[in-house]
């Protein structure tokens, strides 16, 4: 930060009448590294536009500020000067200079000198654009020892007051903050907390911000900035997701260690142990996918750090899996007697114990696609609408192009045109020659354009769904006003709603549909999918969905013959 650094030896030595600083990245932390590092040499005060939002109010912020007097209810929430210097721009500058000969007066062997630091001067400029230009020649108007520091996101000529009536500020521009700048920030906060007698504890386990821990903390900082730093720059927001996770990441930890405490009763006092290297290794496989979860929450205000922190707190059986702790050492009492029971009765006494919970979780993690359709039917977790697009998606999948016209077309007589039936080959004849061709159900789902799934969406549910007659009924949808006379024209306008690429879009985050377009593509008929791979999406969990919704699958797929 040697911009700003620059910036404190100025107003130290020879601060100019006007500074701005523009941080595009993070305002507030240039604030707060300026007021720290400015802290009891200059008398300064630092300035809210958006609270600021009317002349007195501004007025009043300035001057009391200065003269470091906080109003209070109970002598009337009266200000600084007895004298009303609200009013105008004019009694504020007599208030302004009575200040300053005031603070001379009482610090008689050294010159007062006197700084203004404005956050976000644009909403000045928004709600009070005639006090922008006399804000930057204060130390002109009032003839003191005097600076104004703007510090903003936009531009000084975003800002600037029309016809040259504010004076060219010195400008300083703030670099982006590298990851030493954001680490070395979160480490002095940790020290801040660290010596805060709020938070230190009366037990003998350590809080989470206590000094032993900070080696562990600055280990826990590095793969935080690793995970945050390509998304965020901003120290303040980095510092709100680690104040949500640091005190789950060290618990653990924390926990063993008052479990030492106790184990060891009333023998010699039981020495706080620095975590090895195993156990941050262990540490960090565990949390290290709940920091993308919370910067995914947390930096869009999703929800606050405590609510996320609550709702997050890591389960033993997950901790047990990673040998963060025992498995039984966190079990109710409930559990654990019953646990009890059932090893006694169906366990040998050489099996290791562990808890019904692990066991359950396991279970389920062990759980394959290719028994998942039995586990949980698509047919009885999926809406009928998307059951109708995995069928079609089935369909355009194994089905070539050429095919659909054959088997959707409509003709003059509204009649589907059906592919002939294979002829069998003769006993006695010879087989032909040449390449054989590979059916499309061993070569896997072949992609297709969006466009093509919506028109095999549409035959389907025009030939095949039972509330068609409904749909197309547009005598029993009078509030859309309008008139569709071709049979099946309701049909199409129905499958290109919003909601049938909200259940695609629903169908492709399951997997079901997989996105095959590249990212860097626009969006639309032309993206492309497939069929999503397991069994979710084989011939016969399809098979059943379309007996399901009454659609004849066998005989709208083109190479039947080869599904045996």
């Amino acid at each position: 930060m040697n911009s700003l650094n620059q910036v404190v030896s100025l107003l130290e030595l020879s601060p100019p009448p006007f500074i701005f600083i523009n941080d595009p990245i993070a305002p507030k932390f240039t604030i707060q590294s300026l007021l720290i590092a400015l802290q009891n040499k200059i008398r300064l005060v630092q300035i809210d536009g958006i609270s600021c939002f009317t002349p007195r109010l501004l007025y009043d912020t300035i001057l009391n500020g200065l003269s470091q007097h906080t109003p209070s209810w109970d002598d009337g929430c009266k200000n600084w000067s007895e004298e009303t210097s609200n009013d105008s721009m004019d009694s504020f500058l007599r208030a302004l200079k009575a200040l300053h000969a005031s603070l001379c007066t009482a610090n008689s062997e050294q010159r007062e000198r006197l700084a203004l630091v404005i956050e976000k001067p644009e909403r000045l400029k928004e709600r009070m654009p005639d006090l922008l230009a006399p804000l930057t020649r204060l130390a002109e108007l009032t003839r003191i020892d005097l600076s104004v520091v703007l510090v903003s996101e936009v531009r000084w000529e975003d800002i600037r007051p029309p016809l040259g009536a504010a004076i060219d500020p010195y400008y300083v521009d703030i670099p982006v903050p590298t990851k030493e700048i954001i680490i070395e920030h979160l480490v002095k906060v940790f020290e801040k907390n660290s010596s805060n007698s709020e938070l230190a504890s009366t037990s003998t386990t350590p809080h989470p911000y206590d000094p032993a821990l900070q080696q562990t903390y600055k280990h826990f900082v590095h793969i935080l900035t690793d995970v945050c730093f390509l998304y965020t720059n901003d120290p303040h927001e980095i510092q709100y997701i680690s104040a949500a996770r640091w005190p789950g990441f060290i618990k653990p930890i924390l926990d063993a260690h008052r479990m030492n405490v106790e184990a060891a009763e009333d023998e010699d006092e039981v020495e706080f142990e620095r975590p090895s290297a195993e156990v941050l290794l262990r540490l960090t496989r565990h949390f290290k996918p709940s920091l993308s979860l919370a910067l995914e929450q947390l930096y869009p205000r999703l929800t606050n750090a405590v609510d996320w922190a609550r709702a997050n707190v890591s389960d033993a059986a997950s901790l047990a899996k990673d040998g963060l702790i025992l498995g039984d050492a966190v079990m109710d009492d409930e559990e654990e007697e019953e646990d009890t029971v059932n090893e006694m009765l169906l366990s040998s006494p050489t099996r290791s114990r562990s808890s019904r919970r692990i066991q359950e979780k396991k279970a389920a993690q062990d759980l394959s696609s290719s028994n998942l359709k039995d586990t949980l039917p698509l047919s009885a977790s999926l809406p009928r609408l998307s059951q109708f697009i995995l069928v079609a998606a089935y369909i355009a999948s194994v089905n070539p192009v050429k095919s659909d016209l054959r088997l959707f077309g409509r003709g003059a007589d509204e009649k589907k045109r059906r592919r002939r039936p294979a002829k069998r080959q003769m006993a006695n004849a010879k087989p032909k020659s040449g390449s054989v061709k590979i059916p499309q159900r061993f070569l896997g789902p072949s992609p297709f354009p969006l466009e093509r799934l919506i028109a095999i969406l549409g035959a389907l549910v025009e030939e095949n769904d039972s509330n068609a007659s409904e749909v197309n009924d547009s005598r029993n949808n009078p509030s859309d006003l309008l008139d569709f006379r071709i049979a099946g024209e309701r049909t199409d306008y129905e499958v290109t709603r919003v909601g049938v690429y909200a259940s695609i879009a629903q169908l492709t985050s399951l997997r079901l549909l997989v996105k095959t377009t590249s990212a860097d593509k626009l969006d639309g008929l032309s993206a492309m999918f497939k069929c999503g791979s397991g069994a979710p999406s084989s011939y016969e969990t399809i098979l059943d969905l379309a007996k399901g919704l009454g659609v004849p699958l066998p005989d709208l797929i083109w190479d039947n013959a080869a599904m045996g």
